[in-house]
This record gives structure tokens, C-alpha cells and sequence, in this order.
């Protein structure tokens, strides 16, 4: 189990309440950072720790897109992202494993029997596929060619075998996903919610748009999964449960409850047709 999972829901939780609370003072900077920046810090440095630079990048989104929806001015954003900027690279350069696969990225010329091994296998899945794909089950790349193919390159099998079609598919969903989220944040008039739903959104939608990168070569191997999609309990468990979390805030959304009840109405009158139908 990866308890990052965990950290990265409560922190959507927390960040909405505390910021919802903080609200008509978020324009003072020392209301905006604390106690969001330093807590969240504490949690995202926690991660570090254990060496997981891609999910620490996961949870920065996180609290970027609580902050923002939230109002914090736009200054304290820049800020932010020159402190972001300077960790990064600084975690970046402590690491040997990180440089070779940043320098590597951005050579676009590397050994393929090593450091690009794993992108180029991804990259050649994702070439056999083809527009129609090979077929399900039919991928070559997953037996034993292409590392993590299950979880972090799972989108790369999925080109193989179900082609660009299947490929634009996985993105149409996430847009779909990402455009449900937007309207509780427009719609629902509960702060609390506006900022919680923003967290998650920015936290799924972003970690899929990362792993994506990462498949199709546009960023470095950072050992992120494609949320709903990879293998793994304790992520796919926690994803689902901020999905249920935005669910429940959808259902008091403005005119949810009506359309609901008139929904309702429709299924028991469907039911009594069939019933009368069969009789």
C-alpha cells in the first residue's frame, strides 16, 4: 500500500475547509500561506523521503489548484513557483538516477539497451499499435519488453492494442472527467466544496496528463500511474473515493436534487410499463 495515496485526499479535504474557513482574507499573504503552505510542505516533504519525486509533483498540482480557485493572489503563485523551481532542480541534482534520465530526455539520443530502454519500448508500443490497434490481449511489449508495463506505461498497451482510437478514447474520458469536476467547482455556492472538487480535479487530471507525457515522450520517466487505469489497490481505492467525495458534492449542487426526484420519477414509470407489459 502507498500511503501517499491517503495524504493526497486528506489533503484536498483539509485544504478545503482551511482555505474555505481563511476566505475573505486570502488577500493578506500571510493568510494565503499559512497554515496551507507550511502543512502541505510538511506532507509533500514527507514524500521525498521516500524518493518519490512524481508524486510529490502530483500533490504540488494539488494544492496549486485548491490555492487558485480559492483566490489567492497571483503573486504569491510566482512566488511559489520560483521556490518550486529551485527544489526541483536542486532534488534533481542530488540524484544521479534523475539526471541520467533528464539528460537523456533532453538529448534525444541515449542507449537504448539502458537509460532508454523503458521510453523507447513505450514509444514502439505505441508505434505497433497503429489506428485500429493489434486487438485485446494482443500486446507483444507487456510480456517481459516493457517495464512497469501494467502501471506506469499502461497507457503505451493500451495504444498497442486498441490503436489511436483507443488512445483518443482514454483522453476523451479524462476531458469528459475534468469537464464534470469544473461544473461543481462553477456551479455548487459552497466554498468548501468549490475548493476541495478543484484539489481533486487538479490531482487526477494532472497525474494523468503527466503519465501521458511521460508515455509519449514530452517528459522524463518520473514513475507516476495513469489514475482508473493502472494497477495498484491502494491508488485506484483512494481515486475512487475523491471521485465519490465530488459525486456527493454534485448531488446538492443547484437544481441536482429536482433533476434527481424527476429521474426517479422517470424509473418507476418505466418499471410499471415493463411490469404491465409482462402481464
Amino acid at each position: 500500500a502507498q500511503p501517499s495515496e491517503a495524504v493526497k485526499l486528506a489533503l484536498a479535504l483539509w485544504l478545503g475547509v482551511v482555505l474555505a474557513r481563511k476566505l475573505p482574507l486570502l488577500h493578506e499573504w500571510q493568510h494565503a500561506v499559512v497554515p496551507a503552505v507550511p502543512v502541505a510542505g510538511l506532507a509533500i516533504g514527507t514524500v521525498l523521503l521516500g524518493h518519490d519525486l512524481g508524486t510529490a509533483m502530483v500533490m504540488v498540482l494539488l494544492v496549486a489548484g485548491a490555492m487558485f480557485v480559492a483566490g489567492v493572489p497571483l503573486r504569491i503563485f510566482g512566488a511559489a513557483a520560483v521556490l518550486a523551481g529551485v527544489g526541483v532542480a536542486f532534488l534533481t541534482i542530488g540524484s544521479d538516477n534523475r539526471m541520467t534520465r533528464i539528460s537523456s530526455w533532453l538529448s534525444g539520443s541515449c542507449d537504448v539497451t539502458n537509460e532508454c530502454y523503458q521510453t523507447l519500448h513505450g514509444g514502439w508500443g505505441l508505434a505497433t499499435g497503429g489506428f485500429g490497434g493489434l486487438g485485446l490481449g494482443e500486446s507483444r511489449e507487456k510480456w517481459s519488453y516493457l517495464p512497469a508495463a501494467h502501471n506506469d506505461f499502461i497507457f503505451a498497451i493500451l495504444g498497442e492494442e486498441l490503436g489511436l482510437v483507443g488512445t483518443l478514447l482514454v483522453l476523451v474520458l479524462f476531458a469528459l472527467l475534468a469537464a464534470a469536476m469544473i461544473r461543481v467547482i462553477r456551479r455548487h455556492e459552497d466554498p468548501f466544496v468549490k475548493i476541495t472538487t478543484a484539489a481533486i480535479c487538479t490531482w487526477i487530471i494532472g497525474q494523468a496528463l503527466i503519465n501521458i507525457a511521460v508515455v509519449i515522450g514530452l517528459a522524463p520517466v518520473i514513475g507516476v500511474p495513469l489514475p482508473l487505469v493502472s494497477a495498484g489497490g491502494s491508488a485506484l481505492i483512494m481515486t475512487m473515493a475523491a471521485l465519490g467525495v465530488v459525486i456527493s458534492f454534485a448531488r446538492s449542487e443547484p437544481g441536482a436534487p429536482e433533476a434527481l426526484a424527476a429521474r426517479a420519477g422517470v424509473v418507476r414509470r418505466s418499471l410499471a410499463v415493463i411490469g404491465r407489459t409482462r402481464g
